[in-house]
């Protein structure tokens, strides 16, 4: 029997490329399938949204640039491993979660004072809350990573925190610090829920105008265009940054000569917030009688939650397993690092296009749409640095 000879890695690697571009893409390309006919939007049906996408964005970025550089001078007087571990799940735990969360809890903290006022500057809170803590720990990173040694040395001479900053801190990480910034304002960006809930009457951003043109107007052609546009910004910003901001491996040092001390506490903040928007929502819900459920429907949710979580989890891995297969490519490199996923409401709807049904085929669908949105996200944020720190060695085993 004659075998079949296996392909090259000339060959598969490419193929492996257009295969992983194509999946991340699959949104867009079923629904330039589906729809037949393409009509252009007018400046009067982007405009006012694009606008209100950018200020808001900006607004947001630089709302939780500014805490979260406040919350890195708290984060520095937390030497011991037991508080500084605590303080950064603190700093964290609001990207961990839903932003829905988020919101919820602003809501439920705001009850007693009367209603949670709406509009930009609400949404621009919420975002700021939701991204300080990632500032603040990708900024103590980076100072530990890079900066660790000059400022142990600045502090031993007598060089004061703002000379440091002016003259080695800022020189040292602006482009770090410009992708990082890049990086919140993709998010806030992109945002759905929180502008969806605390926007008001002010103009919608991209993703929200997104969502009514499907649900309002259903005008798939011209939700997809707006994804689209949106997707393009961002690549074109994303690829004149494409480098990692999120170093694996750093030596803690002792930076309290870059602490506020007034701003200790602050790290606790977004997590404290969220858990108390959660225990004020508890102690509602106990005080209802409980909801009739049918028999066996609590233990039904769980396992399919737990299933689609674990499936969810899983293709991410396989999927950051050809990622490392095939880099490094500068090419596929900047496209990972500017392409983020379409907004929920493209990738869910693309998706049920799909002609097929059933429960499985159901929750596979799930699967994937969930694994489309979170994937972009999660590259840039972590793999992406681990993936580059290997490209040496890399090269050296495949010569």
């Amino acid at each position: 029997m004659i075998g079949i000879k296996p392909l090259s890695p000339e060959l598969w690697r490419p193929l492996a490329r257009i295969a992983l571009g194509l999946f991340l893409l699959s949104p867009y390309l079923i629904w330039m399938m589906r729809i037949s006919e393409w009509n252009w939007l007018s400046l009067q049906e982007w405009g006012p949204a694009f606008v209100a996408s950018i200020s808001q964005a900006v607004l947001s970025a630089s709302a939780a640039f500014v805490l979260g550089f406040v919350m890195f001078c708290g984060l520095q007087w937390w030497t011991l491993p037991r508080g500084r571990v605590l303080a950064e799940i603190s700093l964290l735990f609001p990207n961990v979660v839903p932003p829905l969360f988020l919101v919820m809890s602003m809501i439920g903290l705001a009850w007693p004072l009367g209603a949670l006022p709406q509009g930009i500057y609400m949404v621009v809170v919420a975002h700021a809350l939701m991204n300080a803590g990632l500032v603040a720990v990708a900024l103590d990173r980076l100072v530990h990573f890079k900066l660790g040694g000059l400022a142990e040395t600045a502090w031993v001479l007598g060089a004061s925190p703002k000379l440091f900053w002016h003259k080695v801190g800022w020189p040292y990480l602006r482009s770090d610090l410009s992708t990082i910034y890049l990086f919140v304002f993709s998010l806030c960006f992109t945002s759905f829920s929180i502008p969806l809930m605390l926007s008001g009457e002010r103009p919608a951003t991209l993703e929200v105008a997104i969502y009514d043109i499907l649900r309002l107007q259903g005008r798939w052609d011209k939700a997809v265009l707006l994804a689209a546009l949106q997707s393009i910004i961002l690549l074109v910003l994303a690829g004149l940054l494409p480098q990692a901001f999120w170093p694996q491996k750093f030596s803690r040092r002792n930076l309290e000569f870059l602490g506020w001390k007034a701003a200790r506490v602050l790290p606790f903040l977004p997590g404290t917030l969220i858990a108390m928007g959660w225990m004020q929502g508890l102690g509602a819900a106990l005080s209802e009688p409980a909801p009739d459920l049918p028999q066996g429907a609590m233990g039904q949710a769980i396992i399919t939650t737990a299933l689609i979580a674990f499936s969810v989890g899983a293709l991410h891995l396989f999927l950051f397993f050809i990622v490392a297969t095939i880099l490094p490519h500068e090419s596929l490199t900047r496209f990972l690092n500017g392409y983020l996923a379409p907004s929920p409401a493209i990738t869910g709807f693309g998706l049920v296009l799909v002609p097929l049904e059933g429960e499985l085929v159901n929750l596979i669908k799930l699967v994937v749409a969930l694994t489309l949105i979170s994937f972009p996200l999660l590259y840039r944020w972590l793999v992406h640095t681990a993936i580059a720190s290997l490209h040496n060695q890399v090269a050296v085993a495949r010569a």
